[in-house]
């Protein structure tokens, strides 16, 4: 049976985007982009719905459909964008997976013992993790190679 990640998942992204505006922005950690969904719908609500409609919705009445459309609207719109957020991070995310993971190519650079990304031998260091290596010498190593066959 198949495992099911929850990380940049889609459909969890625009189930809590509808939920709550921005919340499924928040869940993919895009921050600034939540806030401004979240104060598009404050501003919308100020601006286009009427205070009748917001005082019979906070006391639990039914009101016009037509008057929360603004509200209704920006959700959907958010959700539809965490959605599609994820969708291209999900497919990022396996694109990098596929071309890093298990490369044994020699034209490529070998990957980081740490974080496992690719890294360029001449530094001595990992520029993702900055995990410092130790510098073999490969001369050295075939010296001591034809000594132990020796």
């Amino acid at each position: 049976m198949g495992r099911v990640s929850l990380r940049n998942n889609p459909l969890l992204a625009a189930l809590l985007g509808t939920v709550v505006t921005g919340l499924g922005h928040f869940y993919l950690r895009r921050w600034l982009r939540a806030l401004g969904w979240l104060g598009l719908t404050v501003a919308a609500s100020v601006l286009f719905v009427p205070e009748s409609t917001m005082s019979a919705l906070s006391s639990g009445t039914l009101t016009d459909p037509f008057s929360i459309l603004p509200i209704v609207l920006i959700s959907a719109a958010s959700a539809l964008d965490a959605y599609l957020i994820a969708k291209v991070r999900r497919r990022t995310d396996r694109f990098q997976a596929n071309n890093t993971v298990g490369s044994t190519g020699a034209d490529e650079s070998p990957a980081c013992p740490t974080c496992g990304k690719p890294v360029d031998p001449d530094l001595g260091f990992c520029h993702w993790c900055t995990t410092e290596f130790n510098v073999v010498d490969v001369s050295k190593l075939e010296r001591i190679d034809k000594n132990q066959s020796n």
